[in-house]
């Protein structure tokens, strides 16, 4: 006899499923047209998927912590973001699918592959979470990109080979650099449904430029190893 699933369910796995729903909450508004509600959706799911994490490490793993998190983060991070992506390049015609097609399958072998040989001490590949949330954020400030179209595909693909590379990234755990990160991404939120639009692109501006300097960082230290 199998267990009764509410048994198995951790606090943590509550957050998770919430991810989920706010990843299904974006793909509702993305085909509905509130497309800045559905990007906002994805930063908020950011913070639902940081928290689970911590509250997981506070209450306990349960056995369904780690499959459930690779499935919300599918669909807040991998098929929410793609959808989006789909919709912005659609004046691309074929190749909206093939941009936002690649960003979502390199998404998922990205999450298979964590859940297979993921490292303890950082990730192989940048996160799907880092990979959701650029794409956001870049949408966000659509109308600050010249050339858009080129430069959100040729972002897509850039973030598509990242995720399954064999990169090396730290974990984003040390307060001097989370909780910088954290209060641009909070404020961001915030501003949007105050009915701060100027704001919102300047949050979103100055938090896309963090999250790339981390993608950026290995390059970094691959430098100052050399010198």
């Amino acid at each position: 006899m199998g267990q009764n699933i509410l048994k198995l369910i951790k606090p943590a796995d509550v957050i998770t499923l919430i991810n989920a729903l706010l990843g299904f909450a974006s793909i509702i508004m993305t085909v509905r047209g509130q497309f800045d509600t559905a990007l906002v959706l994805v930063l908020v799911a950011v913070i639902a998927d940081g928290l689970d994490g911590a509250v997981a490490r506070y209450s306990g793993f349960g056995v369904l912590g780690a499959n459930l998190d690779s499935l919300a983060d599918v669909i807040a991070f991998g098929v929410a973001p793609a959808l989006l992506a789909f919709v912005f390049l659609a004046s691309t015609g074929y190749m909206a699918w093939v941009f936002s097609g690649l960003f979502l399958a390199c998404g998922i072998l990205r999450l298979a592959r964590f859940n297979v040989a993921g490292k303890k001490d950082g990730f192989e590949g940048i996160p799907i979470t880092a990979g959701g949330l650029i794409v956001a954020l870049f949408l966000l400030i659509k109308e600050l990109v010249p050339y858009f179209d080129y430069m959100f595909a040729t972002l897509l693909v850039i973030l598509s080979m990242l995720m399954v590379s064999t990169i090396s990234y730290p974990k984003l755990n040390q307060p001097v650099i989370l909780a910088p990160m954290s209060a641009v991404l909070v404020l961001d939120i915030a501003v949007f449904y105050l009915g701060y639009p100027d704001m919102v692109k300047k949050a979103s501006l100055l938090l896309f430029i963090m999250i790339f300097a981390y993608i950026l960082s290995p390059i970094g230290r691959r430098y100052y190893v050399r010198n």
